[in-house]
């Protein structure tokens, strides 16, 4: 099937060139002013732009009237000359500002040179961190694309903010990307891009170690673990955080460096973001929360993470994706509906997006509904097609259901993350079963294990990572016999070490911490699912007994009221007058008239058909009282159903349910002795 990866990730080659561009635009950006002659500020005229004087043009030293955060320094020139202010030629700031331009113009070569180098090794670094293994979907191409655009845009904006605005850099709004990154790729990415925009903000700013300081705080305060419900709120939670971080940190770099800290007249005397740096910080963290809930949605398309109102509309089970394989393999539909609510407990336990991982359960096993009886859950009583077929041709079958469904899913328009979950849920696993089958057959065609693996990719988000787990054990948990949680345990246990084992959890970027979530949420789901119910009295009962029984009060039971039927089950065989024609089929059995009172009642005690019959069904609801208990007669007449020994009642398991009675009885229907009583369930 062309294009069966439903990803395109980002090679070396593709990160060298990201990287280029990405530095040759913010060379250009970082030296703009340079480049228009008429943006040179000079004495005597207004600034066309805002210069912002770096540290070395100041005497630094630890007088507080002296230090370039203050207002204004001894040499009565300030540390941001605003647009449009006028610099006398006479002060000492014009001899200032002269010295700052005339350092800088015309642009040198070797100058461009190397702030090109900075942003491009910054760039590399970035790439290569997104590239790993285990950065989910930071590692596809759109998706590092989405955020060098968004690191260019930083730029711009940062830049444009220097230019054009006399206001502090502690105004700047730039934990917003950090935010974005951790709500749309990943806190691990997140912290990589934290460290990235500090150090793009700290060349912006003439390498100022207090600007990289401060991005580097606020943007770790932003990046939390992404939450995937009410992501607004959360946004804004965030952007609260930050701005308290940032204050907090403002304040303690004020302190290292000048040596004083005077919040009151600082506020009393700079009340506003333009002229105090702490004002500035608290504004930027809420600037930043509020920019993040703007461009979220923006930002989510262009990673391509399907929108939670979409969510919402997969999940109506009217859909027709959803009606054809409810319709075509019902057994399936109800193996994915039970994967649903053990794979969304899982992804709740461990803080992803539950919401997917529900959708790509339901979605997951569509193509299976193309040919359903190839699988086992939905071929009830009928013939196994796998009997007539070669190893490689029934495991090409199977395999099938993976290609088929991710057509289906893209015929239907449905987005390719959820049509991921039907592309890897197997991983790149071996079909065990049939490439064993075809080695006891000798292996006539040389065939390889490759010829019996899946078609797929192994998962790359923890959502597909966790509906794996969660696809073999579900159905791996219908095989025991006892369920309970010590076996549910070691059955899950087993399943995700194997898959650890084979590496299909390496680019899923869950962890250790993060599977051991998983597993116990799984078997908490499990013991939950296959709980075990108490027997009704009338099921308990050896016959009839408790309130429908027949027999007084002071009557006892026989006992071995089995015993008479098994000797009378083999009294035909040894006595001459047992008629030589076999016994009727069941389904021929001569039928009992209605009024008759000894018409067979839906009890232990009913005598069953013949040749091999199955245990006995149990009781939907207990038979008449006034109905008279069976005898244990001598051999029947040959017009007669002969009679077979009852099985012995045995405990059933938590996890069986009775028989429905319609499958093994064809007799007349029952009366209820009690119409208005309700039957237990």
């Amino acid at each position: 099937m062309k294009n069966l990866r439903n990803r395109i990730y980002t090679g070396k080659t593709a990160s060298v060139v990201m990287a280029v561009l990405f530095a040759l635009l913010a060379t250009f950006v970082h030296h703009i002013e340079l480049l228009h002659p008429e943006w040179k500020a000079e004495t005597g005229t207004p600034a066309p732009v805002s210069v912002r004087l770096p540290a070395q043009y100041f005497r630094i030293t630890l007088l507080r009237s002296e230090y370039i955060y203050s207002a204004q320094a001894n040499t009565g020139c300030p540390d941001i000359i605003a647009r449009g202010a006028v610099v006398e030629p006479e002060s000492e700031c014009g001899g200032l500002l002269t010295a700052y331009e005339e350092g800088r113009r015309p642009l040198r070569p070797w100058r461009l040179v190397a702030v090109f180098a900075l942003y491009l090794l910054v760039a590399l670094l970035l790439s290569a961190y997104m590239r790993r293994d285990d950065m989910g979907r930071a590692r596809w191409l759109r998706s590092q694309v989405g955020l060098f655009v968004l690191l260019g845009l930083l730029v711009v904006g940062t830049k444009a903010f220097l230019l054009f605005t006399p206001y502090a850099f502690t105004l700047l709004p730039l934990a917003t990307v950090p935010m974005l990154a951790a709500m749309l790729l990943g806190k691990r990415l997140a912290f990589g891009v934290t460290l990235t925009t500090a150090l793009l903000a700290s060349i912006l700013t003439h390498f100022s170690p207090q600007a990289l300081f401060f991005f580097l705080a606020t943007g770790l305060a932003a990046a939390r673990p992404p939450t995937y419900r009410r992501r607004v709120l959360a946004l804004f939670k965030s952007g609260l955080l930050t701005a308290v971080v940032a204050l907090v940190t403002s304040l303690f770099i004020t302190l290292l460096l000048v040596g004083t800290l005077d919040i009151y007249d600082d506020l009393r005397a700079h009340f506003a973001p333009q002229t105090s740096i702490w004002m500035a910080a608290l504004a930027s963290g809420v600037a930043s929360g509020l920019l993040a809930i703007l461009l979220l949605p923006i930002a989510a398309k262009v990673v391509d993470e399907v929108s939670r109102g979409r969510l919402l509309d997969l999940q109506d089970l009217d859909n027709p994706l959803l009606r054809r394989l409810r319709e075509r393999a019902p057994s399936t539909w109800e193996h994915s509906r039970a994967m649903a609510n053990l794979a969304e407990a899982a992804a709740h336990a461990i803080g992803t997006n539950a919401m997917l991982v529900r959708v790509g359960a339901y979605y997951h096993d569509v193509g299976k509904s193309c040919h359903p009886n190839f699988f086992i859950e939905n071929q009830h009583d009928s013939e196994n097609p796998h009997n007539a077929l070669l190893p490689k041709d029934s495991a090409h079958a199977i395999f099938q259901h993976v290609t088929e469904g991710i057509r289906l899913l893209r015929l239907a328009g449905v987005p390719e993350d959820v049509i991921e979950f039907a592309h890897s849920h197997h991983g790149t696993s071996m079909l065990e079963y049939f490439w064993i089958k075809n080695q006891q057959e000798g292996n006539p065609e040389h065939l390889s294990e490759a010829d019996f693996r899946y078609p797929g990719t192994v998962p790359s988000t923890k959502e597909t990572a966790i509906l794996m787990i969660v696809d073999a054990a579900e159905a791996a948990a219908r095989t025991i016999e006892h369920p309970d949680k010590t076996a549910f345990e070691a059955l899950v246990q087993r399943i995700v070490f194997a898959k650890l084992n084979q590496g299909q959890f390496d680019e899923s970027g869950l962890s250790l911490q993060e599977l051991r979530v998983v597993i116990a949420t799984i078997v908490e789901s499990l013991v939950g699912m296959y709980h075990a119910r108490i027997k009704y009295p009338w099921q308990q009962s050896n016959g009839r007994g408790a309130d429908n029984t027949a027999r007084t009060a002071t009557q006892e039971p026989p006992e071995e009221p089995q015993k008479a039927p098994e000797e009378t089950l083999k009294a035909p065989e040894e006595s001459p007058q047992t008629p030589a024609e076999p016994p009727k089929a069941p389904e021929e059995a001569p039928e009992v008239p209605e009024e008759s009172p000894a018409a067979p009642q839906m009890t232990e005690e009913t005598p069953a058909r013949p040749s091999t019959p199955p245990p006995p069904a149990q009781v939907p609801f207990p038979p008449a009282s006034d109905a008279p208990p069976v005898p244990a007669a001598p051999a029947p007449p040959a017009t007669a159903t002969p009679v077979t020994a009852p099985a012995a009642q045995a405990t059933p398991s938590p996890r069986e349910t009775p028989a429905p009675i319609v499958d093994t009885y064809t007799g007349p229907a029952p009366v209820d002795p009690n119409p208005g009583r309700k039957t237990p369930e």
